[in-house]
């Protein structure tokens, strides 16, 4: 080995010598780094937690968002208790007259212009058209009185103001001029008599039921139109009953029950009942839908450390004003029963209510996982810091 190998390894390992020692130096300062932020940890996690609270915060438009989402749930809540106001049968009723007249609107559309007499079941297409009454709706006996309900009675004991079932019975009833009643467990059916003026129905001979159906069924065969007008005529009229005091039992209520055991659990909770919950429960989710979608448009990317955390804001307004709306609803409800007014009680926003508890149960929970992977997530990168960028040592053989 002359002189200048032995320069050269000399050189190589002064510089592998100076490599080395860098590399320790940048792992020994890391370690001091480390060691550092985990002495800091519940410093620095307060910071983290205070910067989620910043990112999340709501302040300028989405207040507005806010205020926005609030007074749309609360006019939701107001506009849907006064359209499923209990008012009574008859001229004076809000509802029956609009639909009455949406009735007409619908019907006369199938109006050909052939005006027919009324023949055993068979009620003429002008007569499904034109007469607002439905024959089940009769409550007065033609000769002998057959006792199968007693005054509104009559709603909890015929198949007609089923909502359900109705579509069948009621239906067929409107094309055949005749009631379907039930004593528990017989169904029973009557032809309904009506003056040369179609009008004053009264309660006559039995008809068999099978026979009743078989002849709403033969309508199919050449008058379409008739069976589309009843059917119609049969969902509006379910409508008109909804909100009134006797309201509309529970599908196939009167099968199980005895007409007063319907009648009385219908006094607590019918199908009006229902179809308000539903119909809030469903627009208090297209609000909170519409809401939401509008405000994740307005997402900068160059504010936020993630969508999830600007969406974190999103899911504040949503829950923030659904808990107003159902606050509010609740003390103004109690309010009123305190005062002595039970009735307030039937403008309770259930089906509000429910979304609500479902976006606090669900919201709260997305929300906290998203602080914690934003809070914990930076603590892991301050702990893992920058990737140690270490030069290689060569070693000669």
């Amino acid at each position: 080995m002359d002189i200048e190998e032995l320069r050269r390894r000399r050189r190589e390992l002064s510089s592998s010598s100076e490599t080395t020692l860098r590399n320790m130096e940048a792992i020994a300062n890391e370690s001091y780094r480390v060691a550092e932020v985990a002495h800091n940890s519940r410093k620095i996690l307060d910071n983290l937690d205070k910067e989620f609270e910043t990112q999340t915060g709501l302040k300028g438009t989405d207040i507005a968002f806010l205020f926005i989402a609030t007074a749309l749930q609360c006019g939701r809540i107001f506009i849907i208790n006064n359209l499923t106001k209990i008012e009574k049968a008859g001229q004076g009723n809000r509802n029956e007259g609009f639909l009455h007249d949406l009735q007409d609107k619908i019907l006369h559309k199938f109006d050909n212009g052939t005006v027919l007499g009324i023949d055993r079941y068979h009620a003429p297409l002008n007569q499904i058209i034109t007469g607002r009454g439905v024959p089940y709706d009769a409550t007065g006996y033609m000769d002998e009185n057959f006792k199968l309900f007693k005054g509104a009675n009559h709603r909890f004991a015929t198949l007609g103001h089923d909502p359900i079932l109705g579509l069948i019975f009621g239906t067929a009833n409107i094309l055949t001029n005749t009631i379907t009643c039930v004593n528990a467990p017989i169904i029973s059916t009557n032809h309904v008599i009506y003056d040369s003026s179609l009008k004053n129905p009264r309660i006559g001979g039995f008809a068999p039921t099978t026979v009743t159906l078989k002849k709403a069924v033969e309508r199919l065969d050449g008058d379409v139109s008739s069976i589309v007008a009843a059917i119609i005529k049969q969902i509006i009229h379910i409508g008109t009953d909804m909100y009134t005091p006797c309201g509309i039992q529970f599908p196939g209520a009167n099968l199980l029950l005895s007409k007063e055991n319907t009648e009385k659990l219908t006094k607590y909770i019918s199908t009006g009942d229902l179809v308000k919950i539903g119909a809030s429960a469903g627009l208090s989710t297209l609000i909170n839908t519409i809401i939401s979608t509008v405000h994740m448009l307005m997402y900068d990317g160059t504010k936020y450390s993630s969508q999830d955390v600007y969406s974190v804001k999103t899911r504040k307004i949503i829950l923030y004003s659904n808990l107003i709306a159902s606050t509010s609803n609740i003390i103004w409800v109690g309010g009123n029963m305190i005062a002595g007014n039970e009735g307030a009680i039937k403008e309770l926003d259930i089906g509000g209510l429910l979304v609500t508890l479902h976006r606090l149960m669900t919201d709260t929970k997305f929300i906290r996982e998203v602080k914690e992977e934003f809070v914990f997530g930076g603590f892991n990168k301050m702990i893992q810091g920058d990737e140690l960028s270490l030069k290689e040592v060569t070693l000669w053989e």
